[in-house]
């Protein structure tokens, strides 16, 4: 890539990726229980035991803790800080997939450019840049891994960058980091007979030693300082039900929106027709993406298909820059076909199944409607200029109209997080809270209640919090009246629609009502 356009294309998309992050709250439970996590670190608890005030936390990210807690400690307390690396994280998928997509110096440059477009445009890039959670610096490292991989076939020393990048996902992500990499390599060797990939991978020097030595002390500072994590870090099959394979489902197809079809066809145009298959780099990707979307399905990690996007890309970008430069149009035909059979059926099949099963999508669909438009203009401008045979135009304009899919999709996370999220109740209680006063969250329980007050909530007639090890300060209804008596200022979070099984206590102070929450204290 030339620097000047490379410059002005990583402006753009950094303003895209970071444009929204800081506007909204955290969505509980995920957000919530990473950044109530790092903002305990970086309040004084302990950087090796993962805890929410007083309850252990059950997660196993590590290092993405711990650059949440730097990026507190330097942008401040707020939702922008613990999401600062994710989006930064994104970026860098972006990156990677453009530095795998051309493995070799005189390649041209186009590839890099359409494989940049395509991660950079695919919805699971961007949603999983736009969550506090460790899946997009997970998927980055991962893409830094594969490119180093690709790369080496011209030089050797690349594979350092996959040995780093193997050793920061285990510290970041857990197991999968460092042995899904091997998986993909050893697979791929198995059905191209191409043990060189293999045998370079193992035998740099100093890169197996590294990432052992890094990986085991890490591993050991765990067993000494933490081992129940060690726990947590253990890989569990996820169990499906019907319901569960229709949101499945339904999450597959807006991971790769728009290019499904394309994806479809470069895959079917990189399969092997025999084995042992034809050594390639674009067989390799096809691989990778394949181990790391079968790990993800089994073990019910969704936004864990992120590890994918980089792989997909850099496959898809090198694809099309073959159709284009070989002017296959039957290609691009089929590929446009079949994105638009796959898109729009699926959009009105699964519609009512998903605003009936997601209430997150009917309070957001003021942003979904436009980004639906804005689908609607890609699928048109890839079929006029196929029809058209404009190759150069298809390149460009197809490719702009991927990114201008992406702007109204920030304005899903602010408008969902008016259902998930507590921000201005929290922010309200960081203002006023003092001393020995006590929260209460009767009917719910958001995590990130914590990251917002720092400090431990009693939860009453809630469920139990995916990611939080044990629930401390949890009590029953009757002690809502014991707590409202107490010499001590008492909050009481809860629904605004929320239907109590008992009366509330006497003098009941209204204090502020927002994103269907309510806030009272006895004081």
């Amino acid at each position: 890539m030339r620097i000047k356009p490379a410059a002005l294309f990583g402006l753009l998309l950094f303003y895209i990726f970071f444009r929204g992050i800081g506007s909204h709250g955290l969505i509980d439970p995920v957000e919530g229980v990473n950044a109530s996590v790092a903002v305990h670190m970086a309040a004084g608890g302990n950087y090796f035991v993962p805890k929410i005030g007083e309850s252990l936390a059950s997660g196993r990210s590590m290092g993405f803790w711990w650059l949440s807690v730097i990026a507190i400690k330097l942008l401040g307390w707020s939702e922008f800080a613990v999401r600062f690396f994710p989006a930064l994280a994104g970026l860098g998928m972006v990156w990677a997939s453009a530095k795998a997509a051309r493995p070799y110096a005189d390649d041209p440059a186009r590839k890099s450019w359409l494989a940049a477009c395509v991660c950079a445009s695919m919805t699971l890039c961007f949603i999983v840049a736009q969550f506090d959670s460790p899946h997009s610096l997970y998927a980055w490292l991962m893409g830094i891994a594969m490119s180093g991989i690709v790369r080496s076939t011209e030089n050797k020393r690349k594979l350092r960058s996959s040995h780093l990048a193997i050793s920061f996902a285990f510290i970041a992500y857990g197991f999968e980091g460092l042995y899904l990499p091997l998986l993909a390599v050893l697979i791929y060797c198995i059905l191209s007979e191409d043990w060189e990939v293999m045998r370079d991978f193992f035998t740099w020097p100093g890169g197996v030693i590294f990432t052992i030595i890094i990986s085991c002390l890490y591993f050991v500072t765990l067993v000494i300082t933490n081992p129940e994590i060690i726990h947590f870090m253990r890989c569990q099959n996820y169990t499906y039900t019907f319901g569960g394979i229709a949101g499945v489902s339904m999450l597959l197809f807006v991971s790769f929106v728009p290019f499904h079809g394309f994806i479809v066809r470069a895959l079917y145009e990189v399969f092997p027709r025999e084995f042992p298959a034809q050594k390639s780099c674009e067989f390799f990707m096809m691989v990778w993406a394949a181990v790391f979307a079968l790990s993800s399905l089994l073990t019910g990690d969704f936004l864990s298909l992120g590890a994918c996007v980089p792989a997909l890309s850099a496959l898809l970008g090198r694809k099309i820059d073959s159709w284009l430069r070989q002017r296959s149009f039957n290609s691009m035909r089929y590929a446009v076909m079949f994105n638009t059979v796959i898109i729009i059926p699926v959009l009105f099949l699964f519609l009512p199944f998903t605003l009936h099963n997601f209430p997150v999508l009917k309070a957001s669909l003021m942003s979904l409607i436009p980004w639906g438009l804005t689908e609607g203009l890609f699928l048109f401008a890839s079929w006029y200029y196929t029809k058209t045979r404009q190759p150069v135009k298809w390149a460009r304009n197809v490719s702009a109209s991927a990114l201008i899919c992406l702007m109204p999709l920030a304005g899903v996370f602010n408008l969902s997080s008016g259902l998930y999220s507590c921000h201005d109740a929290g922010m309200k209680l960081r203002e006023i809270i003092r001393g020995n006063d006590v929260v209460l969250q009767y009917g719910i329980n958001h995590p990130s209640m914590y990251f917002y007050t720092l400090r431990n909530s009693r939860i009453i007639s809630a469920d139990f919090t995916e990611g939080v090890a044990e629930r401390k300060f949890s009590a029953q209804e009757s002690e809502i009246n014991t707590a409202w008596a107490s010499k001590y200022r008492v909050f009481l979070l809860m629904p605004s629609d929320f239907k109590p099984d008992n009366p509330l206590p006497q003098n009941v102070f209204h204090i502020t009502e927002g994103n269907g929450l309510l806030l009272l204290s006895n004081q």
